[in-house]
């Protein structure tokens, strides 16, 4: 049976950083992983950045777009055509936005109950975490509810007061929705270069949680993820737009700006939040800016990034 984990957590959490460090320690352990990028949009900047990262140690899969009939339908198919590939562990990277109740259902449907068993349910969490709307919170407590451990990133940047606060805030959110879970002894708050072998091997090993939780519909336009293609933007451009647009109600709330730039020949990757605008050097890309966040106005943002 090849095992499959999933790595949830809300926009901005960190788990394309989780993942890179995770799949180094399951390919020393000699294991053959896949990981599956499975968005609503159809240009996946991570899967980009994800297959240049994890080259020679994960095979890096995608599956995109499209409603919900037509994503799980997506995902299964992807699924059962990796089944004969000789996988040891296949991680599932979706959305920051995502019902994680798909995830157990696809997996217990045939045939893929017969080639596949779930592994692990793990879930990121911004150790800095802000006041969320109360669709935002209910979509965090959704993948907290699930999940074996919680890792809490950005740790080297918080205080204790604001990993004290994050704590205090997904238990409540919990008992919002009617879980009542203890999550005290499942969380890992820890710097990325202070995790080591032995961290990662009880990772392998949470396993997830089922119990109480109660569900309730989201708008479908609550969430919106906004494509703008062929913006032609230097790093100090995009940095100044993108500052200008968390700054601007007008626009909606904007809760992360991903994409590329080139400067110079040079492909930078742009992942930002209202708090730290990362940049870094890569080797590919393409002119492609995503901004995600809630009840988001495209025509206001496209007066930024046309």
């Amino acid at each position: 049976m090849i095992k499959v984990d999933l790595i949830t957590g809300f926009l901005g959490s960190g788990k394309t950083t989780f993942i890179k460090k995770y799949v180094e320690y399951l390919a020393s352990q000699h294991l053959r992983v896949a990981v599956i990028e499975n968005d609503y949009g159809a240009i996946n900047v991570d899967r980009m950045l994800l297959s240049e990262a994890l080259e020679g140690k994960a095979d890096v899969e995608m599956v995109i777009g499209g409603d919900k009939d037509c994503r799980i339908r997506r995902f299964k198919t992807k699924l059962i055509s990796m089944g004969m590939q000789g996988y040891d562990r296949v991680i599932v990277e979706p959305s920051g936005i995502y019902d994680v109740d798909e995830f157990f259902d696809v997996l217990h449907e045939a045939p893929l109950d017969q080639w596949y068993e779930i592994g692990n349910v793990i879930a990121l969490v911004n150790s800095r975490l802000e006041a969320l709307s109360k669709q935002s919170d209910y979509v965090l407590a959704s993948e907290v509810a699930y999940a074996g451990k919680i890792i809490l990133s950005r740790v080297d940047e918080a205080k204790e007061d604001d990993i004290k606060h994050t704590i205090d805030h997904l238990n409540k959110a919990l008992r919002e929705h009617h879980s009542q879970r203890d999550i005290t002894n499942d969380i890992i708050a820890k710097r990325w270069d202070d995790y080591h072998d032995e961290d990662f091997a009880s990772i392998m090993e949470s396993g997830y949680q089922l119990g109480i939780f109660y569900k309730q519909a989201i708008d479908d336009d609550f969430f919106r993820s906004l494509f703008f293609l062929n913006v032609h933007l230097d790093k100090a451009g995009l940095k100044q737009k993108a500052n200008s647009v968390f700054r601007d109600p007008e626009v909606g709330h904007v809760i992360r700006i991903k994409g590329f730039v080139n400067e110079d020949g040079q492909w930078y990757e742009v992942n930002a939040t209202k708090d730290d605008i990362h940049v870094e050097a890569i080797n590919d890309g393409q002119e492609v800016i995503i901004v995600i966040g809630e009840q988001l106005d495209e025509e206001k943002l496209h007066q930024y990034f046309q």
